[in-house]
């Protein structure tokens, strides 16, 4: 093919060389073809006038890729260069851009070399959420796994109730028709659902999940059944020599810690989410739980019974842990017996909210709780949510004075609680959390915290930190103003932080904001 300056043959050379752009095999004959072509093309370009430099250049990349010196090695030498490439995966999802799946789609060749890649297909995140046929789905995700060879499995979900029926109508239970198979095998579950059983998991022989190192199992209908087993410990957490991450998130479910027989002294990250553990046997847990790093729990129950036996308690000293989320029963008026034996050094992130957020009576904030904690702790924290109280205005200034370091602050005062207008004074001018870098808050009304707000980007500098997200929740506030929404969202302008409008969703520290990718 001789590349001529006619514009009939232009038209010709731009169909031709798009063929040579692809990563199927040559055979001799095409690839001394191609050669040819690649040479004609650069001593063309040499000389080109500049409206044919572009398709030139084009013809000239097209060449290369099919003479591209990987097309030389045979599909086993391939497969080990991609196997040391990828690499051994990490807990942490991979990136939306991995690159890896895409090349699967370009030739016979490929599919056949990424198939072959075991680091390729044990990472696997199921988007049921707006998946049509969640069952091929599941059938798909076998197919994957078995290209896993012996490799540490890690296996996500998202979910939707239309899914959940749709596998429960044709009899598919995703722990044991996925889970099950591969669970010696499996380094990482995390499985979220809304209605479907999670109670197969707890009925696993001892010694099947030797790998695990993370167990996360949420769903808001059936509860789990620890109710009608005996007190013996479930054999499943038996051998669990490599698990440290133990998330359970149920529908108010009680727990018998004793029956669950986690290991509790190797954990470092434990959260009991909605879910009822007598207030005793948390603390009993939390003795045992000297590597703990992160804390989540429910205490829905706490009454001057227990409150007389907290206060008999010694002292826990939790070293290690930095993270502390403790939601309370609406009807637990002082919480400071739970949190009294607490002894919390290394904490930096606070999080402490009644239960049932969005269906709540008046919930008075417990300010000798939370002082009481900090004297004996002695923490600087960078992070504290405080959801959902009434906090009187000299409580909640003392707690901004007191925390020059925070840089997150969450702040959902309940129902209509207006910000104290001093507060506000002293938060916009950069008197109170001089190092505040995220702001999330519900508002009543707000345009005084608007005012407070716009100081307070405007005044970023060397003394005060710049803002980088406010988040404000609008749960109640279906009648703010087009034009107070419009002053929020213009904060963003010329640099300013990241603004979000949102209504409420039931959020924890432990929840993980990284991209996934999403297979449907």
């Amino acid at each position: 093919m001789v590349h001529h300056r006619t514009r009939t043959s232009k038209s010709k050379s731009r169909v031709d060389h798009s063929i040579w752009r692809t990563n199927s095999l040559l055979s001799r004959a095409e690839a001394s073809q191609v050669a040819d072509l690649l040479l004609h093309a650069e001593a063309e370009l040499r000389t080109a006038q500049e409206h044919d430099r572009a398709l030139l250049t084009a013809q000239i990349d097209s060449y290369k890729i099919a003479l591209a010196p990987h097309k030389n090695l045979p599909p086993e030498v391939l497969g080990l260069i991609f196997t040391h490439a990828v690499g051994t995966p990490i807990i942490l999802p991979p990136s939306k851009d991995e690159p890896c799946l895409a090349i699967a789609g370009t030739c016979r060749l490929w599919r056949s070399v990424i198939l072959n890649v075991p680091h390729l297909w044990c990472n696997i995140f199921l988007d049921f959420s707006y998946c049509p046929h969640p069952v091929k789905l599941l059938q798909y995700a076998k197919l994957w796994l078995s290209r896993s060879e012996n490799t540490s499995i890690t296996l996500r979900n998202s979910t939707s109730r239309w899914s959940e029926t749709r596998m429960q109508q044709l009899n598919v239970h995703p722990i044991m028709d996925l889970v099950a198979p591969y669970l010696g095998r499996c380094r990482e579950i995390d499985m979220r659902f809304f209605e479907a059983s999670i109670d197969e998991f707890f009925t696993f022989p001892a010694g099947s999940i030797d790998r695990l190192e993370v167990l996360y199992l949420e769903t808001l209908g059936f509860s789990m059944p620890f109710g009608s087993v005996a007190a013996e410990p479930l054999e499943v957490f038996r051998s669990a020599p490599s698990l440290r991450h133990v998330l359970f998130s149920t529908d108010l479910c009680s727990i018998d810690p004793n029956v669950l027989g986690l290991p509790w002294a190797q954990l470092t990250s434990l959260h009991f989410i909605a879910t009822y553990i007598p207030p005793l046997a948390m603390h009993a847990i939390l003795r045992e739980s000297t590597s703990l790093v992160e804390c989540s729990c429910s205490i829905i129950q706490l009454d001057s019974t227990l409150s007389a036996a907290l206060a008999r308690l010694p002292e826990c000293t939790l070293p290690a842990l930095r993270t502390l989320m403790v939601e309370f029963s609406p009807q637990t008026t002082d919480y400071a017996p739970f949190l009294r034996p607490l002894v919390l050094p290394a904490l930096t992130d606070l999080e402490l909210r009644p239960l049932e957020a969005g269906f709540l009576p008046q919930c008075l904030w417990s300010q000798p709780a939370y002082t009481g904690l900090l004297a004996r702790s002695r923490f600087r924290l960078n992070r504290l949510a405080i959801l959902h109280y009434m906090v009187d205005a000299v409580d909640l200034e003392a707690i901004l004075v007191g925390m020059p370091d925070l840089r997150e602050l969450h702040l959902y005062l309940w129902e209509r609680t207006e910000w104290d207008e001093g507060i506000l004074n002293k938060l916009g001018e950069g008197e109170i959390l001089p190092n505040l870098e995220t702001l999330t808050f519900s508002t009543y009304p707000l345009g005084g915290v608007l005012d407070a707000l716009e100081r307070r980007v405007a005044g970023a500098g060397r003394r005060v930190a710049k803002l980088k997200a406010l988040n404000m929740a609008v749960t109640w506030r279906h009648d703010v103003p087009e034009d107070q929404m419009a002053r929020f969202m213009r904060l963003a302008e010329g640099g300013g932080p990241e603004c979000r409008a949102f209504t409420h969703t039931r959020a924890y520290a432990h929840d993980r904001t990284s991209t996934q990718i999403r297979i449907s």
